[in-house]
C-alpha cells in the first residue's frame, strides 16, 4: 500500500509540471466539463442501441453519472442506487447484492450492454465503479430487448471510453475505520489512429465492524477506427476483492422472552438491550473472496448511412470463494437451568440470552464462465413520408457454472472430526453475547460439486416509427430459445446426486457423470408503444410490454407437483415441469425538458407476474406410495403498481438540484379457495398464513432522494463548492410472514469541496451526517447494524 502511494505522489508531482506548461488546454478542457454537467440529463442512453433521441422511446430510462459519484467519493453500487429510484440493492453475508427493480428482484445488470447472466440466478458481489462514465437504470420488462428474467427492469453500467484527448485523472482518499484509497486514470492516443483508456484502483479498510475489505480492480480499453466506415473496440478488465463476511448481531426472537417470574424480559423481534452494534461475532476462519477477468470486442460497420452492422463478443470469469460462521444460536433447554424463556406451544423452553454458538457454518464455491455475442443490424429507411429506425439481431449466451460446498457440519460430540466437511476447535464454540472474542480456528473442504450449464439464443427486431414530428410508434418482438441443463452422478443407492470432488478440493472429474437433466423453454415477447409530442419540449408515451423468466425446476421423485389450480400432475422426468412465469407491464408517463435549465420525467406503471412457484410442506405423506415428499405448486401471481417522478434543475451556473421518488406496491396473490383445499388436504401447514394481497418482502413502498451541489465561480468563495444528498428509504419486511422487518430511515450526506487551480482539488464529505442508527440487511434473524457518521477525504488532480 506504501508503494501505491509513492507512485501516486509522484505521478502527481509529475502531471502538476505537465500541467503548468498547458494552463490554456487545461482551462480548456474544465469548461468543457461544465458543459457535461449541465447537460447530463440529455445524454444519449447507451444501452437502448436506436439512434434516436430518448424523447422518442416510450421507454422509462434514469441515469447517474460518474461527477455526481465521484464528487461524493461513492465507489460500491449500492450506494449509486439511492439516485436510481424505484430500484433497490440489497446485500447480505457482506457483500452478496440483488438488484430489484419495481418490486421483482433478481433484476439482470449488464456492464457495456452485456447481461451478467449470474444475477438471475443468485445474488453476487459487484465490482467498484471506479471505471463507469454512467449507470442506466431501464425500467419494466424488457425481455424484448435482452431476453429472458427482465421484469420490473434492468441496470447497464457504462465504463470509460478510449480518447483522442489527454486523460490524467488521480486520486487518493482517507476515511474512517482506515479507509484508503487510490485511483489513476489515463486515456489517449496509444499509437497511431489507436486510443486508449487505463484505470486502476485500490481501496483498503479496516471497516467498523473489522471486516477488512480490499478490492483491487483494473481497466484497459482500446478503440481505433480501421477505415471511415469500420471501427474496432477492445475491453478488459479484472478484479481481486475479498470482503469480511457480515452475519450481524445475535438474532431476535421470533416470540415473547419471559423473565423466570412470568414477566416479559423482551419484547417480540425486540433487540437484547446492551448490544454494542459496533461488536463482530465472526469466527477469524472467515473469509469471502471474489477473482474474476472479462474481455470484450466490438466491431462497427456502417455500409451506408441507413445502414450498419455491429458484432458484440464478450467472455467473463468470476471466482467466488466463501467460508461464513452464519447461524449464532442459543442455549436451549426445556429444564429451568436458564433465567429466561418462551413459549414453545403451551410449554416453557428456556433460552441462555448470555451467549451464542457457531451452530452452522456454511462453505461455499462459485465459479462461472460466461461467453456471449450478439449481432445486429440496425438503419434507418422509409415508406412514403414514414421514416423507420429499425435494429435486429441474433444474441447467443452461455454460462458453465460449477458450485462446490462443503455443508457437511462436524457433529456436536466430535467437532475435530476431519471427516466431514467444516470441523476444527472453533466450530459450535461459544461466543459471550456482550463481549465476543474468537474461540478457534475452523478448517474446511469440498464434498460437491453442482455443475450446471446455460444456453440462450434469440432472435430480435424492433422498429421506431416516425410517423410524424408529434407523433413516433414502436413495435418490437423477440423470440428466445433457453436451455438449463444440470449434471448428476447416481449415488450407491442409484439416485441422482451431486458429482463427488476430488480430496476435499475444488477438483471433480469431468466425465465422472451418468447424465445431464435437462429444462427447455421458449418464449416470444413484445413491446407496442406510442410516443406523442404536442411541442419539442414535452413528450406523453404510452406501451404494453411482456417478459418471460424460465423455470429451472429439476424432476425428483421425492416431490409432489401441482399445477395452478392445486391439481397434481406428473411430469416427465428430464423434461420441463413448470411453465415459464410470464407476465406484462402497462405504462403511462411524460418527459419534459425546458432548455439546459429543467428536466423532469413521470411515469405510471402496472405489472402482473404470473405461475408463482412455491414449497408448500415437506414431510407430506403420498397416498400413492406412502412416501414422505415435498409439495411444490405454482399457485400464485404477483402485481406490482406505482409511479415515479425524476427531475434536474440547474437554474445558474454550477447549480444543480436533483430529486426523485418512487412509490412501488408489490403484492403476491393466492387463491382462498385452493389454499384452503390444499390445507384441507394435509399438503400445506394449517398456520401457514397465504391469502390474496400478500406484500412482497424486501421492497420499500416508498423510496425518495433530494441532491444538490453549489461551486461559486466568483467572488471571494471562487471555486469552493457544497453539495448534499438526502434519501429515504420505507419500512420492509424481511420475509412473506411479516414476522420480521425493517424499519425507515433518512440518510443524509454533506460534502465541501475546493479547486486550487492547476488541475488539483480537494473534497470532504460526511456520510450519515445525523448518525442515523438504521438496518437493511440480515442473516436469518441477526441484524446487521448499517454503518454510522463516516467521512472521507480526497485529494484529486484531473488534467
Amino acid at each position: 500500500m506504501k508503494n501505491i502511494y509513492i507512485t501516486l505522489s509522484l505521478f502527481i508531482l509529475t502531471a502538476l509540471s505537465v500541467n503548468a506548461q498547458n494552463k490554456s488546454i487545461t482551462d480548456t478542457i474544465h469548461q468543457i466539463k461544465e458543459v457535461e454537467i449541465t447537460a447530463r440529463g440529455i445524454k444519449p442512453v447507451k444501452m437502448l442501441d436506436l439512434n434516436v433521441p430518448i424523447t422518442y422511446l416510450p421507454i422509462t430510462v434514469s441515469t447517474v453519472s460518474s461527477n455526481t459519484l465521484e464528487l461524493r467519493g461513492i465507489t460500491n453500487l449500492q450506494d449509486a442506487m439511492k439516485f436510481l429510484p424505484g430500484a433497490q440493492m440489497n446485500t447480505s453475508y457482506g457483500a452478496f447484492q440483488t438488484l430489484t427493480v419495481r418490486g421483482f428482484s433478481s433484476a439482470p445488470i449488464m456492464v457495456d450492454g452485456v447481461r451478467d447472466e449470474r444475477t438471475t440466478i443468485n445474488s453476487f458481489p459487484f465490482s467498484d465503479l471506479s471505471d463507469i462514465e454512467s449507470i442506466e437504470l431501464l425500467k419494466g420488462p424488457a425481455s424484448v430487448l435482452y431476453g429472458h428474467s427482465v421484469v420490473g427492469g434492468m441496470i447497464n453500467i457504462v465504463r470509460k471510453t478510449p480518447t483522442a484527448k489527454p486523460v490524467v485523472n488521480t486520486r487518493i482518499s482517507y476515511g474512517s475505520w482506515e479507509n484508503k484509497q487510490a485511483l489513476m486514470d489515463f486515456g489517449g492516443k496509444l499509437a497511431g489512429p489507436v486510443n486508449y483508456r487505463a484505470n486502476i484502483f485500490y481501496a483498503d479498510q479496516d471497516g467498523w465492524h473489522d471486516n477488512g475489505n480490499k478490492r483491487f480492480s483494473g481497466y484497459f480499453a482500446l478503440g481505433t477506427q480501421i477505415d471511415k466506415t469500420s471501427s474496432l473496440n477492445l475491453r478488459g478488465g479484472f478484479k481481486r476483492d475479498f470482503y469480511g463476511t457480515e452475519i450481524g448481531l445475535p438474532p431476535n426472537m421470533k416470540s415473547e422472552v419471559y423473565n423466570a417470574d412470568g414477566s416479559v424480559y423482551l419484547a417480540k423481534e425486540q433487540q437484547q438491550p446492551g448490544l454494542n452494534r459496533k461488536a463482530r461475532y465472526n469466527s477469524e476462519s472467515d473469509f469471502f473472496k471474489n477473482d474474476g477477468w472479462n474481455i470484450s470486442l466490438r466491431y462497427d460497420k456502417e455500409f451506408n448511412k441507413n445502414m450498419k452492422l455491429r458484432n458484440y463478443f464478450s467472455f467473463n470469469y468470476d471466482d467466488i470463494n466463501y467460508f461464513g460462521t452464519e447461524t449464532l444460536s442459543y442455549l436451549e433447554s426445556s429444564d429451568p437451568i436458564y433465567k429466561h424463556y418462551y413459549m414453545s406451544g403451551s410449554k416453557k423452553q428456556y433460552i441462555c440470552l448470555d451467549s451464542v454458538y457457531l451452530s452452522s457454518p456454511l462453505r461455499f464455491s462459485h465459479i462461472a464462465n460466461m461467453l456471449r455475442d450478439q449481432l445486429e443490424l440496425s438503419g434507418i429507411f422509409t415508406t412514403g413520408n414514414i421514416k423507420h429506425n429499425y435494429l435486429g439481431g441474433y444474441a447467443f449466451s452461455q454460462m458453465f457454472r460449477t458450485s462446490f460446498n462443503g455443508y457437511n457440519n462436524a457433529p456436536k460430540n466430535d467437532p475435530l472430526n476431519s471427516e466431514y466437511d467444516v470441523y476444527g476447535p472453533g466450530l459450535y464454540s461459544h461466543v459471550a453475547v456482550n463481549d465476543p472474542h474468537s474461540m478457534g480456528y475452523m478448517e474446511t473442504k469440498f464434498s460437491k460439486a453442482i455443475v450446471t450449464r446455460d444456453y440462450t439464443h434469440g432472435i430480435y427486431f424492433q422498429d421506431l416509427i416516425e410517423v410524424s414530428e408529434k407523433l413516433k410508434v414502436m413495435l418490437a418482438g423477440r423470440y428466445d430459445f433457453y436451455k438449463y441443463m444440470r449434471a448428476y452422478k447416481l449415488n450407491e443407492k442409484g439416485k441422482p446426486d451431486a458429482l463427488p470432488t476430488y480430496n476435499g478440493k475444488r477438483e471433480f472429474d469431468t466425465d465422472d457423470r451418468d447424465y445431464y437433466s435437462v429444462t427447455n423453454t421458449s418464449a416470444f415477447t413484445y413491446r407496442a408503444g406510442l410516443v406523442y409530442m404536442p411541442v419539442e419540449e414535452l413528450s406523453v408515451y404510452g406501451s404494453m410490454a411482456s417478459f418471460f423468466f424460465p423455470d429451472r425446476t429439476f424432476f425428483s421423485e421425492t416431490t409432489v407437483y401441482l399445477d395452478a389450480d392445486g391439481n397434481r400432475f406428473e411430469p416427465t422426468p428430464g423434461k420441463q415441469i413448470y411453465e415459464p412465469l410470464k407476465g406484462f407491464q402497462a405504462e403511462i408517463g411524460t418527459r419534459y425538458t425546458y432548455k439546459n435549465l429543467l428536466q423532469a420525467t413521470a411515469s405510471v406503471f402496472f405489472i402482473r407476474r404470473n405461475n408463482e412457484k412455491k414449497s408448500l410442506i415437506s414431510g407430506y405423506t403420498d397416498p400413492q406410495d406412502g412416501k414422505e415428499k415435498t409439495v411444490s405448486a405454482m399457485i400464485g401471481r404477483t402485481d406490482s403498481k406505482g409511479f415515479d417522478l425524476e427531475v434536474t434543475f440547474t437554474p445558474l451556473a454550477g447549480i444543480e438540484f436533483m430529486a426523485g421518488y418512487s412509490y412501488t406496491d408489490a403484492t403476491i396473490t393466492y387463491s382462498d379457495a385452493v389454499i384452503q383445499r390444499l390445507k384441507d388436504n394435509g399438503m400445506l401447514d394449517p398456520n401457514t398464513n397465504l391469502y390474496d394481497g400478500m406484500r412482497l418482502a424486501m421492497v420499500p413502498k416508498n423510496t425518495l432522494f433530494f441532491a444538490g451541489s453549489y461551486r461559486a465561480t466568483k467572488g471571494i468563495f471562487k471555486n469552493a463548492g457544497v453539495h448534499f444528498t438526502t434519501s429515504y428509504t420505507d419500512n420492509v419486511y424481511k420475509s412473506l410472514s411479516k414476522d420480521m422487518f425493517y424499519p425507515a430511515y433518512w440518510i443524509t450526506d454533506l460534502g465541501l469541496s475546493y479547486s486550487f487551480g492547476s488541475g488539483i482539488t480537494l473534497t470532504g464529505n460526511v456520510n450519515n451526517l445525523f448518525n442515523e442508527k438504521y438496518v437493511n440487511q440480515s442473516l436469518g434473524r441477526q441484524l446487521v447494524p448499517s454503518m454510522p457518521r463516516n467521512y472521507l477525504v480526497s485529494v484529486s488532480y484531473k488534467l
